[in-house]
């Protein structure tokens, strides 16, 4: 029996591994899944419990597959949750629904046995799709695999060159927006950098957890992500003809130029515009040569960032009403230095401005949103693979050098059919691909795809040889169960 190894535990990873399990699968695969210390099925985003951190996408286009959106609604339903179709819940509410959707396929699986959830780290990838990949857990165990797919999710945020090594060390710098150090006393001034969803995540988690502090949020350009309209619009009339236009003329300052004459007309909803465009993103992506991207990221990613990337409108009152309380500011401005050991100096230069200036903080958090540099990450998975050759990074800094279907590039630039990525290390090569709806369409494409490969006449089957004793190690995730009722009660 071949094997397949998926490496993360959040949503990409069970996107995947839920395609993997589902009935009718030409060619079954024994299937390890490597989650490491979080809960299969919630990674990052959906691990957290608090309510006011919302999905940025409607309940209605909720779902773990492609074919199955309305999954989420019938799970909503079924544990008497008021949700409609059109309304942004808790985050924890869909992963809850994952790990049921999971525990369910596991239990419904004609050989439950295939999938091993373990609570391992992955440290190294070697092989090739010729000879097959050992992948190495941080504990020495090796599995032999026949196909590796990464879906790490985003990469560990690297403190900014600006923070000085005594701000590090004080604990009052925090690189880590979702791990926040215990502190002996609440802090009065509290300095987030980035203005983005992940920043406005933090400001309302620190706005709740210290009623007093104030708050200011800085970045270079001071713009706040944009908000979804209370009710869905109807799509732009126009927009094919927009998407050929783009087509017929792969440049940036094309695209903004003919942008710019389609939202002239005051009766265009420029949301509307903008979420037509996610599906063909991918494809316009691609037609897009270094110069032109690289041209996009330095100049025109602040603009079209806070329009793709919306808040609920509940989230966008909370913001509002922190401002209007005069808790919250938003400085467009340059963050020139960190510098102390508590509270710290944080010394900016206002956007369109000379004179520099200071401000004092006894805590600052960076929410800088989405890490993708993988040459530099500390990521020690990713940095042995690109140490040895096995992937690339991409040159402008977005994660890896992959194909459309997620086949990692090696030194020798040729895609791996069987080593493949998912999620936001794809984002060099399709930009949209973080989203879940881009997530759940690559996971059937990843899927249809090695279970081709998987089953090609004459394939060397590798699955079959295991080394060590992953099984019997102490370390396979119990948390995992496909009796368990993961409502939530209350809500």
């Amino acid at each position: 029996m071949p094997r397949i190894v998926v490496i993360g535990g959040g949503a990409a990873g069970s996107a995947l591994v839920g395609e993997l399990l589902r009935p009718g699968r030409p060619t079954e695969a024994d299937i390890v899944w490597l989650v490491g210390q979080r809960a299969p099925g919630r990674g990052i985003a959906y691990s957290t419990s608090a309510d006011h951190h919302l999905l940025n996408v409607r309940a209605a286009g909720m779902g773990l597959f492609v074919d199955d959106i309305g999954a989420f609604l019938r799970y909503t339903a079924a544990r008497g949750l008021p949700v409609k179709g059109a309304d942004f819940v808790p985050r924890s509410w869909f992963g809850d629904f994952v790990e049921s959707s999971l525990a369910r396929l596991v239990s419904e699986s004609r050989r439950p046995g295939r999938l091993s959830v373990q609570s391992h780290e992955a440290v190294a990838v070697r092989g090739d799709a010729t000879s097959g990949y050992t992948v190495t857990t941080e504990d020495g165990e090796r599995w032999r695999a026949d196909a590796v797919v990464l879906a790490v999710g985003a990469l560990p945020p690297a403190p900014l060159a600006a923070v000085a090594p005594e701000a590090l060390r004080s604990g009052a710098y925090v690189t880590d927006p979702w791990q926040w150090p215990t502190l002996a006393q609440a802090p009065e001034r509290v300095v987030v950098v980035g203005t983005g969803l992940t920043a406005v995540d933090v400001l309302l988690s620190a706005s709740t957890l210290w009623p007093h502090a104030q708050l200011t949020a800085i970045s270079r350009h001071g713009q706040l992500p944009r908000t979804h309209a209370s009710h869905p619009g109807e799509p732009y009339p126009h927009q094919q003809e927009l998407i050929d236009a783009f087509e017929a003329e792969p440049r940036i300052r094309a695209w903004l130029r003919t942008a710019r004459t389609t939202l002239a007309d005051e009766d265009v909803d420029w949301r509307a515009v903008v979420d037509g465009l996610r599906g063909a993103t991918p494809g316009l992506w691609r037609q897009l040569d270094g110069t032109e991207r690289a041209r996009f990221v330095r100049h025109l990613r602040w603009l079209w960032e806070p329009m793709r990337h919306r808040m609920p409108p509940q989230t966008a009152t909370a913001i509002a009403r922190l401002r209007t309380q005069g808790r919250l500011k938003i400085v467009a401005a340059r963050v020139l230095a960190v510098s102390g050991e508590g509270p710290l100096d944080v010394r900016i230069r206002p956007r369109g401005g000379e004179i520099q200036r200071s401000l004092t903080a006894d805590l600052v958090i960076q929410a800088t949103g989405l890490t993708t540099l993988a040459e530099q990450t500390s990521h020690r998975l990713i940095g042995q693979m690109i140490a040895e050759d096995v992937v690339r990074p991409d040159r402008l800094g977005l994660g890896l050098c992959a194909d459309a279907q997620g086949r990692l590039r090696g030194a020798d630039g040729g895609a791996a059919p069987t080593l493949r990525a998912i999620g936001t290390l794809l984002r060099g090569a399709l930009w949209e691909c973080s989203g879940l709806p881009e997530i759940r369409a690559m996971a059937r494409v990843i899927a249809d795809d090695l279970a081709r490969e998987l089953a090609a006449p004459g394939r060397r089957r590798l699955g079959a040889v295991t080394t060590g004793t992953p099984a019997d190690d102490g370390k396979r995730h119990r948390g995992f169960d496909a009796d368990r009722d993961s409502s939530h009660s209350g809500h």
